[in-house]
């Protein structure tokens, strides 16, 4: 009776009727379209396309760039879509678009209208399709930027190994901390975001991550944590494992096997000399997708280079969070505001404790650790603990009278963490 009991919660009358049918396109005279880019559309037909059980008809898959669309890229998209496919979009796992019932006259229309968008590249599910979390960009936890990182990635892909375009058995995956958004730990290649102390300076990096993914009846593996390098390097760390993939992996193996062949040691010594700190670049003190910013110096026409190391770098993004709070503030976006003053808060703190070596994976940990590293040992002065200061978001209503006051605490505090930073630095 108790193992009937299990398996009837288990079971459940699905209604094959709760969703529509779609409505397929009815057109079905197309212009004639010229291809800006014949080669290139005949590999997006090798690899994101493929003929459907109904006759006649074609799926199409979109490799979305780092899975990120802008709402008025989705509208674009929608009135390029609309008299070429049927009124139905699927999103896939890893990221990107699956369209549906699209006739074979209408695929150089769409590829075409797809391309103005930037969003025919082929290679879709493929090692080019590189899977990432949104990193520093939005996320508060971030350490890294992963979005800018999978870019530069995939045109690594593309402009030297293209024939991994091809390739759907190896996924790249990357997050931008050591919590796994981006699936980094399900990846045959993954990577996440962390750091490095060099001397006094703090530079972005990441942990690589050998042999993870599904192999099959529904069974997964976790990849092992191998080696941590500069993040700027991520760049040699793919082209050290593709390079020796194609060299030394035995014909038609996979890469599950031929990483086991070799074993976790064999990637370790293969990829330690990327982790030597003696010979980095002012370059690689600057994360992805940040640039070198520029002071005056003394003398007419002259300038001096700040290296912006990561814990800068993430302090800059405060500031950039504080302008969002002042900008709802000043909207009258009272909720939007104190979020926004939260985020201030707990990105900055994180920045200090980046400078400890302290890295936590959320942001109860982030609150909890400030205080144990700085409010504690009274190295940053604090009228009571951080954490009562910072959670009183959860003990207030959004109004106009609690916005201003947070908002006010939040600008108080980035601006003692710059002192802080500023402090450390000097010392």
């Amino acid at each position: 009776k108790l193992l009937f009991n299990k398996n009837k919660v288990k079971t459940y009358k699905v209604d094959i009727n709760v969703l529509t049918e779609p409505v397929l396109p009815t057109t079905t005279d197309y212009p004639e379209v010229t291809l800006s880019n014949p080669l290139r559309y005949e590999q997006w037909l090798a690899t994101n396309v493929f003929e459907q059980k109904q006759k006649d008809f074609y799926g199409v898959y979109i490799k979305v760039p780092v899975g990120d669309i802008s709402t008025d890229n989705a509208r674009k998209l929608v009135d390029v879509l609309r008299p070429l496919v049927a009124d139905e979009i699927r999103i896939t796992q890893n990221q990107g678009l699956l369209l549906k019932f699209v006739r074979k006259e209408a695929l150089p229309a769409l590829y075409e209208g797809l391309a103005l968008l930037d969003m025919a590249a082929p290679g879709f599910d493929s090692v080019a399709d590189v899977t990432t979390c949104p990193g520093t960009d939005t996320c508060n936890l971030g350490i890294s930027n992963s979005m800018t990182m999978a870019k530069v990635l995939e045109n690594v892909i593309y402009n030297e190994y293209e024939d991994f375009i091809f390739n759907r058995e190896i996924k790249i995956k990357i997050s931008g901390c050591m919590n796994s958004c981006g699936q980094h730990g399900l990846a045959h290649i993954g990577l996440h975001g962390s750091s490095l102390k060099a001397g006094t300076r703090v530079l972005p990096s990441v942990q690589v991550m050998l042999g993870g993914g599904t192999v099959g009846d529904g069974v997964g593996r976790a990849a092992d944590r191998v080696i941590k390098v500069p993040a700027k390097r991520a760049t040699h760390v793919l082209r050290a494992i593709l390079n020796d993939y194609k060299t030394n992996s035995i014909e038609d193996e996979t890469f599950h096997n031929y990483y086991d062949r070799n074993g976790k040691d064999y990637f370790y010594r293969l990829l330690k000399p990327l982790a030597d700190l003696t010979t980095l670049t002012e370059e690689e003190f600057v994360d992805w997708g940040h640039e070198e910013t520029f002071v005056s110096a003394i003398g007419v026409g002259e300038c001096a280079g700040v290296v912006i190391d990561l814990v800068a770098t993430l302090l800059y993004e405060s500031e950039e969070k504080l302008g969002w709070a002042q900008g709802s503030y000043e909207s009258k976006s009272w909720a939007d505001a104190i979020y926004h003053s939260y985020s201030v808060f707990v990105s900055s703190a994180k920045a200090l404790l980046l400078d400890k070596g302290v890295n936590s994976s959320t942001q109860a940990g982030v609150i909890r650790e400030f205080d144990a590293q700085y409010v504690s040992t009274g190295e940053f002065a604090l009228d009571g603990a951080f954490t009562d200061l910072v959670l009183q978001i959860n003990k207030n209503e959004p109004t106009e009278e609690f916005a201003t006051v947070y908002l006010a605490a939040a600008t108080q505090f980035l601006n003692a963490s710059k002192d802080k930073r500023e402090e450390l630095v000097q010392s």
